[in-house]
């Protein structure tokens, strides 16, 4: 959707940032009437997964049930306004409930304590993807492997199940981490509540029902509504079914939470980063595969700032922190959703069921929320994708597999810590290690690729063409030497020059150029030359002011691979020229 005229004259001014950092003002004064009925109903039907979902949710965060209702308030308003996404729904969401509770279980001591570092939390998080947006750092959405993200993901959703699962059958299951706290739940088995377990099952049924057979239909809030009218009918209470009991109704107490001192923030900076990290990976992945369905872009940075903002205003509405929710978007997106107006309306209906409908769920049974939690996860666990990493790249299944098994044997946040850590580890790894293949001439097609792939290419005695497939710098430049002596050694007949293809060098640093210039003198001792080919200008530029290209001689740099060859075929005739027509270089 184009923004308005008077934006476009105003490229430069106020008018030009209010466009930027409030997307609403392009999209708004355009909308079309004819929208609002989808609109409409996409609303309506992501209200009817929210609420079920969000009070689940509080669960897994460990906050009142209110709380979910709250943090789904402020967030449907403020990504409407600051989003760039015509489909992403914000709110509470399983994952990031989760790290939330693991970030304030270890700080807070008692309840009123634990509500207000949660609160604090969100808050926290919010400002740092803010400040990210405006710093314009919406890069680090990809600092995270995906392999390794796949397996986090898988890991955070097996500890979800578990959590749930006594609620499901009303036993009390302990342990210090997914192992022991499965394996207490299994010992325990036999002491499960029957009314509980019939009450969280048969929902948990219900659930997997609806969405096989009904996929339309709202399955959380038909299972919530018969949740309610069994337990009020039967009266479940008196036979030891715990049910949720009273929510207050009103809108949430506005403001930031009390009691927060600086100590507070610092310990809570660990966790918070850590949420910044996978929420925003999480929302910007389904903005963007929404965009790339519909056709148009989003702005990364924006992003950041619109899902800041929406975490601030979880927080100082006394919720938790939030991201943007898969299922509530594809939800939507198939009731037919088109713009954000959507997400105001939704954001009504919260408002409406805070304030005049929180007493329908007092007798609605724990365990169908349980079980709403562990449908709402169950997509997560998803070991197609583990198998189809497995099957493209074995390095990568075991980088996701170790990452899942940390989730599952510490804990969340240093699972969390290993996932990156194996990020940084991998990156490292293969950048230390490119690929620099010894090149050859297609007889057929003239052009140079590598010899391993391409065993009919043809060679010259004496010379080694060489690619490097990224930059040179610090990392890799031992690792190049090597490979450059290697191949040197096992050289039939003696090498007497090494070409470079530079092509894909587009930097060189300190570390590389002295290196290279060590290089060339310990060539230059056994008579054989250092060439490079296709040298971009300011790689030229930093070998002039370091010294490489007085080492290597201003001679032997080359536009081509083939106008290294041809002079390198002059001064050595030996090697066997050839009659070949003009040639471009691959």
């Amino acid at each position: 959707m184009s923004a308005p005229a008077e934006q476009q004259a105003d490229p430069t001014g106020l008018q030009s940032l209010a466009y930027r950092y409030l997307p609403i003002l392009a999209w708004l004064p355009a909308y079309n009437r004819a929208q609002l009925m989808p609109d409409a109903i996409a609303a309506l039907t992501v209200w009817a997964l929210l609420v079920p979902e969000a009070m689940a949710y509080a669960t897994i965060a460990g906050v009142p049930l209110e709380a979910g209702l709250y943090a789904a308030i402020l967030p449907l308003f403020l990504y409407a306004i600051f989003g760039t996404s015509r489909q992403l729904i914000t709110g509470p969401s399983s994952t990031v409930a989760i790290l939330s509770a693991a970030t304030i279980a270890p700080l807070a001591d008692g309840t009123e304590e634990f509500i207000a570092l949660t609160a604090a939390l969100a808050i926290l998080v919010g400002v740092i993807l803010v400040v990210a947006g405006v710093a314009r750092m919406g890069w680090v959405s990809q600092f995270m492997a995906k392999p390794v993200l796949e397996g986090f993901v898988i890991g955070l959703a097996l500890v979800v199940l578990v959590g749930q699962a006594d609620k499901l059958v009303g036993v009390d299951a302990e342990g210090d981490n997914f192992w022991q706290e499965a394996w207490d739940i299994i010992s325990s088995l036999g002491d499960a509540h029957l009314e509980t377990a019939v009450i969280g099952v048969g929902s948990l049924v219900l659930l997997f029902t609806l969405a096989r057979f009904v996929p339309r239909a709202p399955g959380a809030l038909i299972t919530v509504f018969l949740g309610i009218v069994i337990s009020a009918g039967l009266n479940l209470e008196d036979k030891g079914v715990h049910i949720v009991g009273d929510i207050p109704s009103g809108l949430p107490p506005f403001g930031l939470p009390d009691g927060i001192s600086l100590t507070d923030i610092q310990n809570l900076l660990p966790g918070a980063f850590a949420i910044v990290l996978v929420a925003y990976a999480e929302s910007l992945a389904i903005a963007q595969s929404y965009a790339t369905k519909y056709k148009y872009a989003v702005d990364p940075n924006q992003e950041l700032i619109a899902l800041g903002l929406s975490n601030a205003g979880a927080g100082v509405s006394q919720g938790f922190v939030v991201d943007g929710s898969l299922s509530r978007t594809a939800a939507a997106d198939s009731a037919g959703q088109k713009t954000q107006m959507s997400s105001l309306i939704n954001g009504a209906l919260v408002i409406v069921t805070v304030l005049a409908l929180t007493a329908l769920f007092q007798d609605l049974p724990e365990a169908v929320l349980g079980a709403i939690v562990v449908h709402a996860v169950w997509h997560l666990i998803d070991l197609k994708k583990l198998r189809a990493i497995y099957n493209v790249s074995k390095v990568d299944f075991w980088l996701a597999a170790i990452c899942m098994l940390g989730v599952l044997t510490f804990d969340i946040l240093a699972g969390l810590i290993i996932a990156v850590a194996v990020s940084l580890l991998v990156l490292i790894y293969r950048a230390s290690r490119p690929g620099i293949p010894v090149l050859g001439k297609d007889p057929d097609e003239n052009v140079y690729h590598s010899i391993e792939r391409h065993p009919e290419s043809e060679t010259y005695p004496g010379l080694i063409i060489f690619r490097l497939d990224a930059e040179l710098f610090f990392a890799n430049a031992t690792y190049f030497r090597d490979r450059v002596r290697e191949q040197r050694a096992t050289a039939d007949p003696p090498a007497r020059a090494i070409l470079v293809d530079a092509e894909a060098i587009h930097d060189l640093d300190i570390t590389a150029a002295e290196m290279l210039k060590e290089l060339a003198s310990e060539l230059a001792d056994d008579g054989i030359e250092l060439l490079f080919a296709r040298v971009h200008q300011s790689v030229r530029e930093m070998m002039q002011r370091s010294g490489v290209e007085d080492a290597i001689g201003g001679d032997h740099i080359y536009s081509t691979i083939q106008d290294g060859v041809d002079d390198f075929l002059t001064r050595h005739p030996e090697a066997g020229r050839r009659d070949r027509p003009a040639t471009r270089d691959t």
